[in-house]
């Protein structure tokens, strides 16, 4: 947490007995100073110790007090400036937006420098508490994330609980979606989209009779439509929870593919979400990868066969190339 009170100031002006006046007076109100003659020195000053406040005449030689402002806070951005001068060739208006804190024409009384530093210190106690509250919100959010993380974990599980022969499926699609994710380039919020979904994309299978999901040998077609409305069922579920992306919209759309020809809404080219489209082809590539009660683990030379076949076809092309080069080049592993 930063210092809020003004506690140390340095005086720079190039007329040392006013300066020396102005030094008399903040010692006399309470406050630590030490003065300086001209910015190089201000400069040379701020470097060896902490200040809280400059108090800087506008006008000095060599660099006024403006410029000192704008070099000094490119070290110490939150480093407050009051402008001191006599002169009118600036205006208020023109010092505040230049960057200054606060303006205090010469000559003034002790009870007008007191207020305006009691008024810097004002508003730093309120953009600290402002801030404080800030990370007190950003830490609940994050408790609320992990919390809501470990949630959706637990719902994938309860797939995974019905249906042991797929037990890990979903976490694995969502592994190898999300790092497709960032082989495409895609941004943290995206692929932290997609990893969500990856996990709960089959969740709808908890409505599919446990005998039709753990049968050892292909389905006959009506059965096969019960298996394939898991992705309605699963949109079901998922629609009425408030995620922070369309999870429940990449879940139903996992299925669809480029050309058309994919359920249940048949869907096409850009008309598919993003996201299900990378969803789409982690799913294919781990369910050939694995083991299925139907058949024997196909193994990755079928997947990549199977991508380079249907690329652009069935596939996104772009997510294609990218899955091609994990598992070709960069030798990408299941966890």
């Amino acid at each position: 947490m930063s210092e809020r009170f003004v506690k140390r100031i340095l005086v720079v002006d190039d007329e040392k007995e006013y300066r020396l006046i102005i030094e008399k007076i903040l010692m006399g109100l309470s406050y630590a100073c030490e003065g300086a003659s001209n910015a190089f020195e201000a400069m040379e000053k701020l470097g060896l110790r902490q200040f809280d406040l400059v108090l800087a005449d506008i006008f000095m030689a060599n660099r006024n007090g403006l410029e000192l402002m704008l070099e000094a806070r490119a070290n110490w951005p939150s480093l407050d400036f009051i402008i001191m001068t006599g002169h009118t060739e600036y205006s208020y208006t023109e010092i505040i937006e230049s960057g200054a804190t606060d303006f205090i024409t010469k000559p003034f009384e002790a009870g007008e420098l007191k207020a305006k530093i009691k008024r810097i210190e004002r508003e730093r106690q309120i953009f600290g508490q402002l801030q404080d509250r800030n990370r007190e919100l950003k830490n609940a959010h994050e408790r609320l994330r992990c919390t809501f993380k470990q949630a959706v974990g637990a719902l994938a599980s309860t797939v995974e609980m019905k249906d042991p022969y797929t037990a890990g499926h979903q976490r694995r699609v969502a592994h190898l979606a999300a790092t497709l994710a960032a082989e495409l380039g895609l941004s943290l919020e995206m692929a932290d989209a997609i990893r969500m979904a990856g996990l709960v994309h089959d969740i709808g299978k908890i409505s599919v009779p446990s005998e039709i999901l753990t049968r050892p040998s292909r389905l006959p077609l009506l059965e096969m439509s019960l298996t394939r409305n898991h992705v309605m069922a699963g949109y079901e579920i998922l629609k009425g929870i408030d995620f922070e992306w369309p999870v429940a919209q990449i879940a139903l759309q996992h299925h669809e593919r480029m050309d058309g020809s994919g359920y249940p809404q048949g869907l096409s080219g850009s008309a598919i979400l993003m996201e299900a489209r990378i969803i789409a082809v982690a799913d294919v590539v781990e369910a050939m990868s694995s083991h299925r009660p139907y058949r024997a683990a196909l193994g990755k030379i079928e997947a990549v066969d199977e991508l380079s076949r249907n690329r652009a076809l069935l596939y996104d092309a772009e997510v294609v190339d990218a899955c091609l080069r994990l598992l070709t080049e960069k030798r990408y592993e299941f966890p």
